[in-house]
């Protein structure tokens, strides 16, 4: 065969398998085709997403930079070293009619109507650095009056001599410095308060709901506590340490009407230090914020701080073992606290002060070897019941004290087992002023004197401000 031949006999051979393929290779076209028109399709959709995102960011860093570049580390030093000086106060005034008794031995009271500026503090409080802060606060009392009590031991046996320096009394009630080593640990040291009951961290007047601090705790320690020393701090948890050790009292002013309250050595120019304190408490929570409880143990003897040292040979010991809590649930406020105390060798310091010349104590130179006090308050924020616009609290409290529990030869007295029950409002108009009314009635342990009732009203104030 020629070579046209041969080539028309291949074509004719091939023509069927060319048709398959042709046909083959268009759907696979086709299905190509597809594909990129779904791919195109998602590239359109991140595209947009991040056109989004990129107008999303430009807008957020048009706001941020007053805020996010150098003005805010400016702004923060700033802001710190002006919080650095803070300026506080707090006061009362109170007016009050009470049926009143001329002298222990009196049993028919005489009702009449007092007014007292009880009291103006002021206090500064100064950041050093992020470690170290001073902290001074200053106290006038009842407008008032001034008086020092001096010990001259060259005149004759020994006299106190009392010395009135100012129309004014004012008591320097802190003077600390504090050092936070961390959060957990803090020490303070200087002139301090004695964290024995509630008295020293609840005394402002948004703090009790009384128009005056609770007596029962007068009646037995002094009232804000303050001594110099040293205080550490541990916190763990929801729990705090405070363990002090800090001058002690002085037996020469325990008496009758007040226990050992008397002892602080506030009225002498100089504190004698030959007896210290140690005073331990344990909190949970936090009292101050109305979420916390505790115990306060407070023990120390009391003769070698007397100024006349010649009248004792004893250690006239101390011990007061505290129970004290706060508590808020919604619009309802509990607090309350219990004292109890034990003195050693009241006897012989009972003698020691009857025969100290310039003291002259005589019925009231009688000591419990034992005593108590306590308070509760319950009170109810009526501010939502009845739509105000400001708290109004509707209060009610107990009172008791018995600085004279025990005796520790012959028979107690019952002329200072009292117990009181008062109610009362409070209503704070803002948050610096609190006005308060109360009303109420003190019962007599003592057989001959009948139930006395009082009226009371008080104006408080409390403000802080950064200089």
């Amino acid at each position: 065969m020629n070579k046209a031949v041969l080539s028309l006999a291949v074509s004719l051979a091939l023509t069927p398998l060319c048709s398959v393929a042709n046909d083959d290779m268009q759907a696979q076209l086709e299905k190509l085709q597809q594909q990129l028109l779904e791919q195109q399709k998602a590239i359109d959709y991140l595209k947009s997403q991040l056109d989004a995102k990129n107008t999303q960011q430009v807008a957020v860093q048009q706001k941020a930079p007053v805020v996010t570049e150098q003005a805010t580390p400016i702004a923060a030093v700033a802001s710190k070293k002006d919080s650095k000086l803070t300026f506080k106060s707090y006061g009362t005034l109170l007016y009050k009619s009470d049926e009143v008794f001329a002298n222990v031995q009196d049993t028919s009271p005489e009702r009449r109507a007092t007014t007292d500026l009880e009291r103006v503090v002021t206090e500064f409080e100064y950041e050093i650095d992020d470690k170290w802060k001073v902290e001074f606060e200053l106290e006038y009392e009842h407008g008032g009056t001034g008086t020092t009590l001096e010990y001259d031991g060259f005149e004759e046996f020994g006299e106190f001599e009392s010395e009135v320096e100012a129309g004014g009394e004012v008591i320097v009630e802190k003077l600390q410095l504090e050092y936070e080593y961390n959060p957990n640990f803090t020490v303070k040291f200087g002139h301090i308060y004695v964290p024995v009951g509630l008295g020293t961290d609840l005394n402002k007047p948004d703090q009790y709901f009384t128009t005056t601090r609770h007596w029962g705790e007068a009646t037995m320690i002094p009232q804000v506590w303050h001594e110099t020393g040293v205080n550490l701090i541990s916190r763990w948890s929801d729990f705090t340490l405070q363990t002090l050790v800090t001058t002690g009292l002085n037996s020469e002013y325990f008496r009758s009407t007040n226990w050992v309250a008397g002892g602080a050595q506030q009225r002498f120019e100089e504190n004698t230090a030959d007896d210290l304190a140690l005073t331990l408490r344990l909190d949970y929570g936090n009292v101050k914020a109305g979420k916390g409880f505790g115990v306060s143990y407070y023990t120390a003897n009391t003769s070698d701080n007397r100024r006349n040292q010649g009248k004792l040979d004893v250690d006239g010991n101390v011990s007061i073992l505290g129970l004290h809590g706060a508590w808020t649930l919604d619009d309802l406020v509990f607090r309350g606290q219990y004292l109890f105390g034990e003195l050693e060798d009241s006897v012989a310091i009972t003698a020691a002060n009857k025969t100290t010349p310039g003291l002259r104590p005589g019925s009231f130179a009688q000591l419990g070897s034992k005593a108590e006090s306590a308070f509760v308050e319950a009170a109810y924020n009526m501010q939502g019941l009845f739509d105000l616009s400001s708290p109004l609290y509707v209060f009610t409290s107990f009172d008791y004290a018995n600085p004279m529990l025990e005796v520790a030869s012959g028979a107690a007295i019952h002329r200072y087992d009292i117990r009181e029950l008062n109610f009362g409002l409070n209503y704070l108009p803002n948050k610096n002023l609190i006005l308060k009314l109360q009303g109420g009635q003190r019962y007599y342990a003592q057989d001959d004197i009948d139930d006395t009732t009082h009226f009371s009203a008080s104006l408080g104030y409390k403000f802080s401000t950064e200089l």
